[in-house]
């Protein structure tokens, strides 16, 4: 038996998975991805992850790890990791969602067309361009040692084979990456106080790097032949394993936040001054396609943000019915912001007489209503008939929710048997640079298999159409109360 293992380090949880040729869970261990808050600012330390992730491979049974033939790492992205000359690594990397690098957003002026045109990304406080200026500005002496730079998946891949990487899929994240030419773009590095040559090399997912270090197949209990593969996005590898990389399938990836990814195979041609929303595009994992991506930032984490202040856990939702009265309250889901930097959340139609029950379904009506405007913001502008609709992601087992998503984009949503698909999409990326499966295609079809539908219910579509109408109307109201706040608390 051969086993590929996934590892997907996330915003709040590490998984890490055993899965066979057909795609097949045979082991796995998760832990909370270790994060530390130094003077107000939370920071991930990347030798604490390493140390987590191999403590717990080494808690799987050692005939599963003796039968593992190559793994590779998914990762959020815009995070940076720094690396010192002798391996030893920046104790500190900023999260994707932190607000620490506004200044710096603010502080410079860049075209956004060029900018965008160039690395498929509009300028935006949370790209990794932000926060190596700020390392450069609050700690400069640290700043200066580091010789290379990569993402926190090229970080894990180097401390297994001890070989640097930075995919195309990451990169792509960072706004440093030449999408045309697929290099470092060298005037933005530099204006970040980064040559070229300081940057990790560049490489599409699913290239070998080489086998595992001695040292770590020992402490670990892998195989020694076992082969590190360049991993990617975890947007993009779980589009990957349920078959996103195919014209026509989108992919909702609900999480910490809830993305639309759709593949594309030649980059997109419309001017940005058009959109309300620019969609970001890129390199995808299945070289040498693009994606599309938009999405909520606060998706699954304005669920869990509501729970945390009624004091409730996710078990309530499981009887809460579809029910469309006038009296919902409105949610807005920009706890983490949204296209504009003055975004803020809010709840519109609240009254004394207000229930929990009422608030919680307001909340996944607003993020339904939300998606939806993204959703047909991203299908109206690439043009491309939608087939299928895939949902992975922890909000998946959120029954309401999901019932409510495929009513409210009048579409049905296949929910895979793996839920969480970038852990797998990193295992498909593992086989696929070790030659277990031959292409994309036949890793695909080996391994996918639909777990749930969720139907459109018909007998909301009327009052559902209603309130969407109301939401975008709001939302266009909201954006102007909240540029006014910042004018005045600025």
């Amino acid at each position: 038996m051969e086993l590929l293992l996934g590892m997907d380090i996330g915003t709040t949880n590490t998984k890490i998975r055993l899965y066979d040729e057909e795609g097949r869970i045979r082991g796995e261990k998760n832990f909370p991805t270790p994060l530390v808050s130094q003077g107000g600012v939370e920071f991930y330390v990347p030798e604490d992850i390493a140390t987590s992730i191999v403590q717990a491979i080494s808690d799987f049974d050692r005939a599963l790890l003796s039968c593992v033939v190559a793994l590779s790492v998914s990762s959020f992205a815009e995070v940076m990791v720094g690396l010192y000359k002798d391996g030893t690594v920046l104790p500190r990397s900023i999260p994707w969602y932190s607000d620490c690098t506004k200044s710096q957003f603010s502080s410079i002026e860049l075209d956004e067309e060029e900018v965008y045109w160039t690395t498929g990304l509009s300028p935006q406080h949370k790209y990794s361009f932000y926060k190596l200026l700020w390392h450069r500005e609050m700690e400069p002496e640290l700043f200066a040692k580091v010789r290379f730079w990569t993402s926190m998946s090229g970080f894990i891949l180097f401390f297994f084979s001890g070989e640097l990487s930075f995919d195309y899929s990451l990169a792509s994240r960072t706004m440093l990456f030449d999408q045309k030419k697929r290099n470092w773009w060298e005037a933005m590095c530099e204006r970040a106080g980064v040559p070229i040559d300081r940057m990790a090399p560049l490489y599409p997912s699913g290239k070998p790097l080489g086998k595992i270090r001695p040292e770590v197949a020992k402490v670990t209990g892998l195989h020694p032949e076992t082969t590190i593969v360049v991993g990617g996005h975890d947007h993009l590898c779980a589009a990957l394993a349920s078959g996103v990389y195919q014209p026509g399938w989108v992919l909702i990836s609900s999480g910490t936040t809830e993305s639309v990814t759709m593949a594309l195979h030649e980059t997109p041609f419309r001017k940005k001054a058009s959109w309300e929303k620019p969609f970001s595009w890129g390199h995808h994992v299945a070289y040498p396609a693009y994606y599309v991506m938009n999405g909520i930032y606060s998706g699954g984490y304005a669920v869990d943000w509501t729970m945390r202040l009624l004091k409730e856990n996710h078990a309530v939702f499981q009887n809460l019915s579809l029910s469309l009265s006038p009296a919902i309250p409105l949610f807005f889901p920009y706890l983490l912001g949204s296209y504009y930097e003055a975004a803020r959340g809010a709840f519109f139609n609240l009254s004394a007489e207000t229930k929990e029950r009422e608030i919680l379904f307001g909340v996944l009506l607003g993020l339904c209503l939300e998606y939806r405007h993204i959703f047909d913001m991203v299908c109206d502008e690439v043009k491309i008939p939608i087939d299928e609709a895939v949902n992975v992601g922890g909000g998946t087992k959120n029954r309401t929710w999901m019932n409510l998503k495929a009513s409210v984009l009048g579409r049905e949503i296949l929910v895979p048997e793996d839920r969480e698909g970038s852990c797998k999409g990193a295992a498909l990326l593992a086989g696929l640079g070790s030659g277990v499966y031959r292409d994309y295609h036949h890793a695909f079809s080996q391994t996918f298999r639909v777990e749930e539908t969720f139907l459109p219910q018909e007998e909301y579509q009327w009052d559902l159409e209603r309130w969407f109408q109301v939401y975008r109307e709001l939302r266009e109201d909201l954006k102007s109360l909240n540029e006014k706040l910042r004018r005045i608390f600025s």
